[in-house]
């Protein structure tokens, strides 16, 4: 989870990783696949993580089942960006991820099984090579809307890792999200978040504002 962590920060601040750097990174993770706390043969996360709980980088607490599928969609969404040239590397993320073109539910409809794991799940379909990805994404959005409280949050999805993840996506329903959030990041900002993730989530709502 540190490494993830680590990366995202870097990632997030536009910073890029040199590639002696994010190969060894990338080696890293995928000598976690199919070790035991793994979810469908995905990345596992550390003993270490288990033992102090485990959370998103925004910093969502997340447990059980969730924890060990949004770590393995997290990571393999960090090889994807460091590069999948690496044949070691390739191999582990292919044995993680084959079983993901056959969720009928994800594929129907955009979204996996709930509110903590959906995002997650998005942010590694944005950046992977998956075929029809906008489409899927588009549907996923849709579902997003749906869930409107009317006060600038959804239903079932927590609020800064989302914020999080549509940053990353590049499409119309992406930013109209970002642009019902806005009183909230607004009113988030005036107070200043606090707490041990408080400088992560200010960073978040400032580029979500950014990009609303």
């Amino acid at each position: 989870m540190n490494t993830l962590d680590r990366f995202n920060e870097r990632i997030l601040s536009g910073e890029d990783v040199p590639p002696g750097e994010g190969l060894e990174v990338a080696r890293w993770i995928a000598g976690q696949q199919g070790l035991p706390g793994n979810y469908r043969g995905m990345f596992a996360p550390t003993p270490d993580d288990f033992e102090h709980g485990i959370h998103v980088y925004s910093g969502e607490t997340i447990t059980h089942a969730s924890a060990r599928h949004i770590m393995g969609q997290e990571a393999a969404r960090a090889i994807c960006l460091l590069g999948l040239q690496d044949a070691q590397v390739r191999a582990a993320y292919d044995r993680a991820t084959a079983w993901i073109p056959t969720v009928s539910e994800a594929l129907t409809h955009g979204t996996f099984c709930c509110g903590r794991c959906t995002p997650a799940f998005w942010r590694h379909y944005w950046v992977a090579d998956f075929p029809d990805k906008e489409l899927l994404l588009t549907r996923g959005l849709e579902a997003l809307k749906s869930m409107r409280l009317g006060d600038g949050t959804w239903g079932r999805y927590p609020f800064f890792y989302t914020l999080l993840t549509l940053l990353d996506i590049d499409l119309a329903p992406a930013r109209a999200e970002l642009q019902y959030a806005r009183p909230v990041m607004q009113r988030y900002l005036r107070t200043a978040p606090r707490g041990r993730f408080a400088t992560r989530r200010q960073h978040i709502l400032e580029l979500a504002l950014a990009r609303a």
